[in-house]
């Protein structure tokens, strides 16, 4: 069921009616606010059409005890620095934002902009080309130096030679691999996302809506492994999953949400 409301003189909405309860508990429409639905003659007072106000839910994360994140910015706060509001805890900072998307669009409080499986692809081929470029710089100079003594060793056709070929191999790819955890593990700990997702306005953060943490950050990079092995399936799933997962994300319990 769908509502209007009216704020300053001008008609909000549609609103779905999980959202209005959000609406009402964050004060954004009163028992006075005039409402309407399909199937009402007239405007009428909110108190009079859906009763006293719905109680709240239980907070979505605890916040009585430590310290716990801002859904809007993924900021930690204090427990008692944070404001239950629908199912989400805001910030004093952030609590502003909400209620004002409320006002314009009717946007449910707390809603994430999950990042889809095109524009996430998209972010992996930027940060391919990246990574590409910074693997060509550093195995450039190493192999001027290691690849011509081993190349024409196995021009000889030696084992040794084949074997010095292998081994050349291994280490280019184990310097990608290196590489590529560095650059993963270092902006999504610290930025919260890598360039590429940067450049698309995306974001990786917990479940909870907490930053990357080094470790997680290092975990998704190898279950990112995973999704690739299996043919890439891990990745297409998130064209089908309603929080737009993959297989890692599901692993790690990330989400990639566009930055509000």
């Amino acid at each position: 069921m769908t509502w209007y409301y009216a704020d300053a003189g001008r008609q909000i909405g549609p609103v779905e009616e999980p959202a209005l309860d959000d609406l009402v508990r964050a004060g954004v429409v009163r028992d006075d606010t005039l409402v309407w639905r399909e199937g009402m003659a007239n405007w009428q007072p909110h108190g009079a059409v859906r009763g006293p106000k719905p109680p709240a839910p239980m907070p979505a994360v605890p916040i009585a005890a430590g310290s716990s994140f801002c859904s809007e910015c993924g900021r930690p706060f204090p427990g008692d620095q944070l404001v239950a509001i629908g199912s989400s805890n805001v910030c004093a900072q952030c609590k502003p934002v909400y209620l004002q998307r409320m006002r314009e669009g009717g946007q449910a409080i707390g809603a994430r902009r999950y990042g889809g499986f095109w524009i996430r692809f998209v972010a992996v081929i930027i940060d391919g080309v990246i990574l590409g470029i910074v693997n060509w710089i550093i195995r450039l100079p190493l192999t001027a130096i290691i690849g011509a003594g081993t190349l024409g060793a196995a021009g000889s056709g030696s084992v040794a030679g084949v074997g010095a070929v292998l081994a050349l191999t291994g280490l280019l790819g184990l310097i990608s691999l290196a590489v590529g955890i560095a650059y993963e593990v270092y902006f999504l700990s610290t930025r919260g996302a890598t360039p590429g997702k940067m450049v698309l306005g995306l974001k990786v953060i917990r479940a909870d809506g907490g930053p990357i943490s080094v470790g997680l950050a290092l975990g998704r990079y190898l279950a990112k492994i995973v999704s690739a092995l299996i043919l890439g399936i891990g990745y297409i799933i998130a064209a089908f999953d309603s929080e737009k997962r993959s297989l890692h994300d599901r692993i790690c319990d990330t989400r990639v949400i566009y930055v509000k």
